[in-house]
Order: structure tokens, then sequence, then C-alpha cells
């Protein structure tokens, strides 16, 4: 099983320069992201956002949660596909089949040509 550990201070700190650079409130962040007062109060005081909260804040934001988690083993694993397929998914541009159809292309291209993993 993975550690992982979530540096919810880093990701407050992120968000807060963010605040100022976009000149809002508190309140304000409240009322775009659903976000209760007394949630972000507690994350001002260290504690963790709950999942639909952080999620919210990090669409708003434009911060990726990921970034803020360290895990003790398998710190570098790629993310390219769940990366690709996101990507795909806000491209409106595209029906869901079409979506499905690029991702299934693009998953067979990646495992054809990505390296090996050491021990494999």
């Amino acid at each position: 099983m993975n550690k992982q550990s979530f540096d919810a201070q880093a990701f407050y700190e992120d968000l807060e320069r963010k605040v100022r650079q976009e000149e809002v409130s508190w309140r304000q962040v409240g009322a775009a992201t659903g976000v209760s007062p007394s949630t972000l109060t507690r994350m001002a005081q260290g504690r963790t956002p709950d999942a639909a909260s952080l999620a919210a804040l990090s669409a708003w934001a434009g911060l990726n949660p990921a970034s803020y988690v360290e895990l003790e083993v398998a710190k570098h694993q790629s993310n390219t596909l769940s990366e690709v397929s996101m990507l795909f998914r806000q491209d409106t541009a595209l029906e869901p089949g079409a979506r499905k159809q690029l991702e299934s292309i693009v998953e067979a291209a990646y495992k054809s040509l990505a390296k090996p993993k050491p021990g494999k």
C-alpha cells in the first residue's frame, strides 16, 4: 500500500496567492466554488479540505491537487495517459464515442512506444 501525504499548507498558500492575484475576497471564492466559509477557515488553520471542496477550489484556481501529494513509493509515475484523457474530455468538439476512440488509439500507441518499466 502506498503511504501518501497531502500538503494542505502548500495548497492553501497557492490558493491564497491566487485569491490575491485575482483581487477577490474569500467570501467571493466561496460563492464561486460552493465551498463553505467554515471549510475555508479550517483550511487556513492547516486542515485538509474534503474531496469535493478540494476539487472545486482546484478548478477555480487552476491548481492540480496531485501536485500536493507526496507518495513514498513510485513518486514519478507517468500520468500521461490520464492527462491526455482529461484533455479529450474537455474538448467540446469531440462526441463521447470519438473521445473513447481517440483514447484507445493513443493508449495503444503509447504502450507500444513507451520504454519498458524497470524490472519488466
